[in-house]
């Protein structure tokens, strides 16, 4: 009887356990398949088990509001394509819980487009229909739209912010109706929010928030300063730079009326690199003269995966690692030299964060970025943690 006892606790642990594991949104960015040597990433690198939801990275849209497919040879099939969409997908074969996800937009996707097709009735129902087709034509479980961003683009964006509730609201009836996930890749910090979204107004509408909680720093500025602080630090020098950081954030969010079910932190698993003025002053907010070399891989100046950073860090290098504790992130430097990134211990201080404020869970930009091939270390090492 003790050990029926015994056995039906431990079943009982386990499966709690089970049912409180926060989701974890990974984005897979689908263009790491051309970058070269080590840096190759494929649709057969992603482990299936290590993230609840998989985003595939990216479609686009035309102004009539079909869904694009912007490289039929990597996604499809047809004419010898690799057929990139149905072996990603077929991932739940090997996890039956985990879920995929079409990411529509991105950086590289003009934001007047989305502008256009949200301004019209017509349009606004075409790209909802369009968007719930591509689902289930393709086999994804739903759309993670990426408008980057409603309000700040060329052209007229004077309703963006009403008309990208509206555009939100037709999507979620057209998806919702076939049992798919609408959830959104949106700006996480105050000074583009505020101007981008009606945040109450777009909450109904939205299964999951990924607020991308990175690029708060960059060599835009000719001062060095951490892509994505946990908090403000002892370096910050005014009100607008104490508002560059994750907390700030979460609670303009959570202030506006996102509640904590729908909020989910996004963390980056690259880093935002620069070149010193002066390699004796090698602090954050030190002079800065512009982006970083680029790393080998990503070939991006002023910007680092996580796989190109780690290496900078292993034993033997020259580099110098320093932890702010404060802000609770790591920079590095050599010579005129600099980059702010996350690695382990920053990524667990974030999720320490999320379980303390209890927000939904969290998401990686990007998957490909981590350091899959266990150069530094254990694969996935970042992933891992979270």
């Amino acid at each position: 009887m003790i050990r029926l006892v015994l056995f039906c606790f431990s079943l009982c642990v386990v499966f709690a356990n089970i049912e409180a594991r926060k989701p974890v949104f990974c984005y897979y960015a689908s263009w790491a398949t051309y970058r070269p040597g080590r840096g190759q990433f494929d649709v057969e690198h992603i482990d299936p088990f290590l993230c609840t939801h998989l985003l595939y990275a990216f479609f686009g849209v035309d102004d009539s509001g079909a869904v694009t497919v912007l490289d039929p040879w990597l996604d499809l099939e047809t004419d010898g394509g690799r057929g990139n969409i149905r072996r990603f997908n077929e991932l739940r074969q090997q996890n039956p819980q985990l879920k995929t996800l079409a990411a529509i937009g991105g950086a590289t996707v003009d934001p007047t487009l989305f502008s256009q097709i949200a301004a019209n009735a017509a349009t606004r129902s075409a790209f909802a229909r369009n968007a719930r087709d591509f689902c289930l034509t393709h086999g994804f479980d739903g759309v993670d739209v990426g408008w980057e961003f409603p309000g700040i683009h060329d052209g007229d964006t004077t309703n963006d912010k009403a008309n990208f509730v509206l555009l939100l609201s037709e999507m979620a009836v057209e998806l919702r109706s076939h049992g798919l996930l609408l959830t959104g890749a949106l700006a996480a910090s105050e000074t583009i929010a505020s101007i981008s979204y009606d945040i109450a107004g777009i909450v109904p509408h939205l299964d999951f928030i990924n607020l991308m909680a990175y690029d708060y720093n960059g060599a835009w500025n000719n001062f060095t300063g951490h892509n994505a602080p946990l908090f403000a630090g002892p370096s910050d020098q005014n009100d607008f730079q104490r508002m560059l950081n994750v907390d700030h954030s979460i609670n303009y969010w959570l202030g506006q009326g996102a509640p904590l079910t729908k909020l989910v932190l996004g963390v980056p698993a690259y880093g935002r690199s620069f070149t010193l003025s002066n390699s004796a002053s090698n602090g954050l907010r030190a002079p800065s003269d512009g982006p970083g070399l680029q790393g080998p891989y990503t070939l991006q100046a002023g910007y680092m995966a996580y796989h190109e950073a780690c290496a900078h860090f292993l034993p033997g290098s020259s580099w110098q690692r320093v932890w702010e504790a404060v802000q609770r992130i790591p920079y590095g430097f050599l010579d005129n030299q600099w980059v702010g990134y996350d690695d382990r211990e920053s990524i667990l201080e974030k999720c320490n964060y999320v379980n303390n404020r209890n927000l939904a869970g969290m998401m990686v930009w990007s998957i490909d970025m981590d350091d899959f091939r266990g150069y530094c270390g254990s694969q996935f090492n970042l992933l891992r943690a979270i």
